[in-house]
């Protein structure tokens, strides 16, 4: 049987003299273990391009990186929001409304939950600190990446509880935005503790699942997180 071929998104590096595409090889072991055939997608500025990718690919995984622009959901930014880069938003937006369209296999990971929840219509806390009451950490930058941070308690009647056969897991944490406003069409999958959101999905399609913290960086250390990906390149074997 053919492995499904798993575009992931990337993001662009300047140094002194060059500009490099990257993105964490954790993301491409993570789709290569999970029996996927993991392919970076650049960073462009050629939209009219975007349908021969998805041709080119059977499932998409939106990646972590840089906050979206507050604008993006008719905001401006308040102090801490400090990196954006508005032409990886417009790429990776068009990228995702293709996909969706096509009713392809989509996982967003941190950045990738909130571009989705942006795409289809919901906003974001630009920053949970300063704009969520008695929240707990979930910027835990010291810590190293495959440890688990705090627990997530997850709907018994959704696709990731079938996915972890639990209603409660421990995860990994990085980030100081997250889900304000949800979009219409999904529903909320998971919370931490105080309420934040970590997971949604949405309600009609097969398999559209954004999560908040990074599984990819887990999956050695923690085998269970494989399954994430596993779901991800099963549902694109089938559906392709």
């Amino acid at each position: 049987m053919d492995k499904p071929v798993i575009g992931i998104t990337t993001f662009c590096a300047k140094e002194p003299r060059k500009v490099y595409t990257k993105v964490s090889y954790n993301y491409i072991n993570s789709v290569s273990l999970a029996g996927g055939i993991p392919v970076l997608i650049p960073l462009l500025n050629k939209t009219e391009d975007i349908e021969r990718y998805i041709e080119l690919i059977d499932g998409l995984l939106l990646s972590g990186g840089e906050d979206v622009c507050p604008r993006e959901y008719g905001e401006n930014p308040i102090k801490e929001v400090t990196m954006i880069n508005p032409d990886r938003d417009e790429w990776e937006l068009k990228l995702y409304k293709k996909a969706y369209k096509s009713n392809m296999p989509i996982l967003g990971i941190c950045r990738g939950l909130q571009l989705i929840n942006i795409a289809e219509g919901g906003s974001l806390y630009q920053d949970i600190y300063q704009q969520v009451n008695d929240v707990l950490g979930h910027l835990s930058s010291d810590t190293e990446i495959y440890h688990l941070y705090h627990s997530i308690e997850i709907e018994e009647k959704s696709k990731l509880f079938d996915i972890f056969s639990s209603n409660r897991i421990d995860v990994n944490s990085y980030h100081h935005q997250a889900v304000k406003d949800l979009a219409p069409g999904f529903k909320v999958t998971a919370r931490s503790e105080e309420g934040i959101i970590e997971a949604i999905e949405d309600k009609e399609k097969n398999f559209v699942i954004g999560i908040q913290w990074h599984p990819e960086d887990l999956t050695m250390q923690h085998s269970e997180f494989i399954k994430l990906f596993k779901a991800l390149v099963d549902k694109a074997r089938i559906v392709y």
